[in-house]
């Protein structure tokens, strides 16, 4: 099955790095699709099914989910019920010089990693108050492309903010503080690089061990949570270097010049050599 990429290029502008626009009905949303972009939405009345990397999440007003460029994901409508939602989309760039505001790299690597993506329910209060900002996006964007910017940067870092505190009251009271120890030895580049083995010694835990709380408490597997800090440390490196694809790959861990190319255009829909020309 076909499962068609949306692309920055043709949906967001560049000065702004940010778009705006508003679901009024299931009926009026893209087919199941992915993306070379980040996006956000926000339920603003109703419920609906989201469809993401082969499950489901019922999610009902007020919910903010942050959907990342490797997620295949759709809607549909739950009980007869149809859902309004404003949808954000922004620059991977955007969203990344956005983490460093928290200052916690577990927080970032744990959007990214996450089986399905990071959702938290609002207060009708802060609901409102991205709703308006979104709004700005959107008023300003064909007016004021700076201050259209500066709104989008507002609205992110807000929403990423909610994300957060779900994340430090919820997921990191659950979290035993030797897997937390662990995950923060993994966001140094010469342990996740060395791989899962660097893992196992590390943590002292068996393998089985470590499959079952990584499933329990990130939603994902040792390996592929090694593979995206892999990822991630090689996306970085191909648009702010120019050192050549293979000595990125091996830098990054990978010996395989070829799983390298497959993993990364699987959870970018890009291959390393196009994002260099975006």
């Amino acid at each position: 099955m076909h499962i068609p990429m949306l692309t920055a290029e043709a949906l967001i502008d560049p000065q702004i790095q940010a778009n705006f626009h508003i679901e009024a009905s299931i009926t009026q949303t893209t087919p199941l699709h992915y993306h070379d972009f980040y996006e956000i939405f926000l339920i603003t009345s109703g419920k609906c099914v989201h469809r993401v990397n082969g499950q489901e999440q019922v999610m009902g007003t007020g919910t903010l989910v942050f959907v990342r460029p490797q997620d295949r994901h759709s809607y549909d409508i739950y009980n007869n019920m149809d859902c309004q939602f404003i949808n954000i989309n922004f620059y991977t760039g955007f969203i990344e010089s956005a983490f460093d505001f928290f200052g916690d790299r577990n927080f970032s690597s744990m959007l990214e990693t996450m089986q399905l993506p990071a959702s938290a329910v609002l207060p009708s209060g802060e609901m409102y108050s991205l709703v308006g900002k979104a709004e700005q996006i959107h008023l300003f964007a064909s007016i004021d492309k700076y201050k259209a910017r500066i709104f989008a940067k507002s609205f992110l870092v807000d929403a990423l903010t909610s994300l957060f505190a779900n994340y430090k009251n919820e997921n990191r009271k659950t979290i035993p503080d030797w897997l937390d120890s662990v995950l923060f030895q993994l966001q140094k580049k010469e342990n996740f690089t060395a791989g899962l083995d660097k893992l196992y010694m590390t943590s002292g835990r068996s393998t089985g061990h470590l499959n079952r709380v990584f499933k329990q408490y990130l939603g994902t597997t040792p390996t592929t949570y090694i593979n995206n800090l892999k990822l991630n440390h090689a996306k970085n490196l191909l648009v702010t270097t120019n050192i050549d694809i293979l000595d990125i790959a091996l830098e990054s861990g990978f010996e395989n010049l070829s799983h390298f190319y497959h993993l990364f255009k699987e959870k970018y829909g890009i291959s390393p050599g196009k994002i260099r020309t975006k």
